[in-house]
């Protein structure tokens, strides 16, 4: 969808009084997810755009730290962050939306990288440069690695490119839209991918119910039309 007909179709719909309202919180995912003068932008905008129209709810826009979203008592009723793991730690904390993106864990390293690796014991000792409060970093953790935390997958990237760490881990939908925006010079290898992370919609739990469920069906209906395939859904 061209910007001009995806910005006036966001600015139709928000304009419309009689449709409920909901804020969607951001955090700074270079290549996914931005916000501008109060309006989504990056690939993951026409998604968000296909939401509200095919919802029919209100979209507002709000951009935060990942750390301070989930900080206890930020997000407030009528506000849902645009994408969260669904773990057993989180469930009751907030009402669930989707999932509208899947993928996988992966690893990965410069372009001239010639190390090998085949599992968690092939990263020890390495500097490795990874989204904070995500679930990869959660997985370093799990296994005793440490991971050199950064507030945005940007930065994690730029990190990589300048020698500063030795691999970058991340969600794979996520860093495949950071490295088409933002690589200058050769991509970064992909080493190894594992597992599967898949992205929810996580509102306050007192959020209206019947306009989480207008986003988990809408969430489905675009999966099901195929307009989620750029996010690992099929």
């Amino acid at each position: 969808m061209p910007t001009t007909a995806l910005l006036a179709l966001l600015s139709s719909l928000a304009t419309a009084s009689q449709a409920p309202t909901l804020e969607i919180v951001v955090y700074p995912n270079a290549g996914l997810f931005e916000v501008e003068e109060g309006r989504f932008t990056g690939p993951g905008a026409p998604m968000l755009a296909r939401l509200q129209a095919v919802s029919g709810v209100r979209l507002t826009a709000r951009s935060l730290p990942i750390a301070r979203a989930l900080q206890p008592g930020v997000l407030k009723p009528g506000a849902c962050l645009v994408g969260l793991p669904r773990t057993a730690e989180r469930e009751a904390l907030y009402r669930w939306a989707g999932p509208w993106s899947s993928s996988s864990i992966t690893l990965y390293g410069r372009a001239a990288e010639t190390r090998r690796v085949d599992g968690p014991d092939d990263m020890r000792g390495a500097q490795i440069a990874v989204l904070r409060e995500a679930l990869p970093a959660a997985w370093l953790k799990e296994r005793g690695l440490p991971g050199y935390e950064v507030n945005d997958v940007a930065t994690g990237l730029r990190m990589l490119q300048a020698g500063r760490v030795d691999y970058w881990l991340g969600n794979d939908v996520v860093t495949r839209f950071a490295i088409r925006a933002g690589v200058e010079g050769p991509a970064p290898r992909v080493l190894y991918s594992f597992g599967r992370i898949d992205l929810h919609m996580a509102c306050h739990p007192q959020t209206p119910a019947e306009l989480v469920e207008r986003l988990h069906t809408s969430l489905d209906q675009l999966r099901r039309s195929g307009e989620l395939v750029d996010f690992g859904l099929r």
